[in-house]
């Protein structure tokens, strides 16, 4: 199954390095496939995290982006962490070429940095699919997974979504309200598989609509699993506030001003520094559209929940599980429609 949305975590935002003191950064490809691996100094835990990304347009870009800034991964990095990502053969569906390249990669970090002795996946989307296929199937290629708004189907094996609910590992299926029929089906069929599955519902709407500090909560509570030899719960409330931040919003002119903060680069998504609170103080509630002017343009949007609040091509704002404000052209690029680089400023009427 081919999605129609994208995921909104905030590692995914950005392709800049910013370099953390005693990490190296290696990056090249391997087989035709771009990766991108951050090696903790004196790396002694043999703890490597990959997290795996989802479906991308076939016109999007080929690469591996991997956002240091990110605090879940500044924490992964200062507990002893190795951190890789890959961009697999080419854009599109292909678990089978898909594990190939996580295989890859997995020997090359053995082969330049030692033995691995836990390796733990996290995948989104489509991707979240292919790592519980990976429980299923390739067993030796992980010891735990993370599936973060799986597209699961358990009745059509032709199909790329198709999993039979037999995992073999230890893995935790978390999910958006809106999308968790599907994982709790396949806990259910899972019942008298190997090891049982743990579902992680997410009290909020949304696709992939996770924070840092839930992705890091089910991280741990997947090491402690694998370390103790305890089964992970069977349900869990993953949901997971944020600490408060300064947002840096001000007020000019009968709006409320603050900036493009990151982008998605293959998806045309743009998040904006407001922080969701922000909106409805100013009296902007859910259904409600306003105006949103960057450099000197403006274009109506609907303050909603997610990308199908609005028709293709109509913008769309929600908020985002990291509490900043995700701006969406559905099935279109926002950031190319209003020429968006992060910094910009971005003005919303109170009028």
């Amino acid at each position: 199954m081919i999605p129609g949305m994208c995921r909104i975590l905030v590692f995914f935002l950005s392709l800049s390095f910013v370099p953390l003191f005693g990490v190296e950064l290696h990056e090249g490809s391997l087989k035709g496939a771009p990766y991108r691996v951050a090696v903790p100094e004196k790396w002694e835990t043999g703890k490597v995290f990959f997290h795996v990304h989802g479906w991308r347009p076939d016109d999007a870009l080929h690469q591996a982006d991997l956002d240091l800034k990110d605090p879940f991964y500044q924490s992964l990095l200062k507990q002893g962490w190795i951190i890789g990502r890959t961009a697999f053969l080419k854009n599109g569906v292909d678990h089978d070429a898909h594990t190939v390249a996580l295989r890859d990669l997995k020997s090359w970090i053995e082969e330049k940095f030692g033995p691995i002795k836990m390796l733990i996946l996290e995948g989104e989307s489509t991707a979240g699919t292919l790592v519980l296929r990976i429980a299923e199937q390739d067993v030796d290629l992980a010891d735990g997974v993370i599936a973060m708004g799986a597209y699961i189907d358990l009745n059509d094996p032709s199909v790329d979504s198709y999993l039979s609910a037999t995992p073999m590992l230890p893995s935790i299926l978390m999910s958006n309200m809106t999308e968790i029929a599907d994982p709790l089906k396949y806990a259910v069929k899972a019942e008298s598989a190997v090891i049982q599955p743990s579902l992680w519902p997410l009290l909020r709407p949304g696709h992939v609509n996770v924070n840092w500090v839930e992705r890091k909560e089910a991280l741990t509570m997947m090491v402690q699993a694998i370390e103790t030899g305890v089964p992970l719960p069977l349900l869990t409330d993953g949901t997971r506030a944020v600490p408060t931040r300064d947002t840096g919003t001000s007020k000019e002119d009968g709006a409320i001003v603050n900036v493009v903060t990151a982008i998605n680069p293959f998806y045309g998504n743009a998040f904006l520094g407001f922080h969701p609170d922000e909106l409805l103080s100013a009296g902007l509630v859910k259904g409600k559209s306003f105006e949103i002017e960057i450099a000197g343009n403006s274009w109506p949007v609907l303050f909603g929940d997610s990308y199908g609040d609005v028709p293709l091509g109509e913008w769309v704002a929600f908020p985002t599980a990291d509490e900043f404000i995700l701006l969406v052209r559905n099935h279109k690029s926002a950031v190319e429609t209003a020429g968006l680089e992060v910094g910009d400023q971005v003005r919303i009427s109170l009028e």
